[in-house]
């Protein structure tokens, strides 16, 4: 006997179930039974499913729930419904004693839905703009690091100096690892910079003939990041 569904035809004859573009699916077991036995009867209770996959076992209500969520998973769609105790399809069946051909070429639909799935996906995955490097942060730095060489009686000048130097350095850094992918002189020298100018965790030098070599290099370094990365 075959049973023609909205979304499946089942072949008593061959054991095979076929999606509504005559696609065979694995559908086998008890799952393929219950399917038979609600084609068959139209609707059954726990005990007739039961009864109908094996008398001398118990099968209860989470046995049927189970053969009934793969059978719907299988065919893709909600086929199997339960209300007042009883499970029965979705829609008619018609019992035929052939299966009807499909001339449509199933395999290309397949492929050509696949693809525009794929290409849909891949339009909501938002695009990452290659973003061309600021040089202002780098030039305020260089700014703040030259006006150092003058003699500041208050201290508080330094302590602003570390803090627009390191954001500056993280800054830089976050774009060299996040947007270019690079970890490399560039990046561990911008590491560097954060830890020396750090405020939060302060290194003191206290010779500050030092601390103008160090800003020297640091200007250079600037100098020549905003090089490297010119576009």
């Amino acid at each position: 006997m075959i049973y023609n569904h909205k979304y499946f035809i089942l072949d008593t004859n061959t054991k095979r179930v076929l999606d509504e573009n005559n696609k065979e699916l694995r559908l086998t077991g008890n799952s393929y039974r219950v399917l038979v036995f609600l084609c068959a009867n139209k609707s059954g209770t726990v005990t007739d499913i039961g009864g109908y996959l094996d008398f001398a076992k118990d099968y209860d209500e989470n046995h049927i729930r189970q053969y009934r969520y793969k059978i719907n998973l299988i065919i893709g769609h909600d086929i199997i419904k339960y209300e007042n105790n009883l499970y029965f399809l979705s829609s008619e069946v018609l019992e035929t004693d052939k299966i009807e051909k499909n001339e449509r070429n199933t395999d290309l639909l397949q492929q050509k839905y696949v693809k525009s799935k794929q290409e849909l996906n891949e339009s909501k995955v938002p695009k990452k703009e290659s973003k061309k490097l600021n040089k202002i942060p780098a030039l305020i730095a260089i700014i703040v690091l030259l006006l150092s060489f003058i003699d500041w009686p208050l201290y508080s000048y330094y302590t602003f100096l570390k803090i627009i130097v390191t954001g500056v350095a993280i800054y830089y850094a976050y774009y060299l690892y996040d947007v270019l992918k690079k970890k490399n002189f560039w990046f561990w020298s911008l590491v560097v910079i954060v830890i020396l100018f750090n405020p939060i965790i302060p290194i003191y030098i206290y010779n500050k003939s030092i601390w103008m070599v160090i800003d020297v290099i640091v200007i250079g370094f600037l100098v020549g990041l905003i090089i490297k990365n010119k576009k």
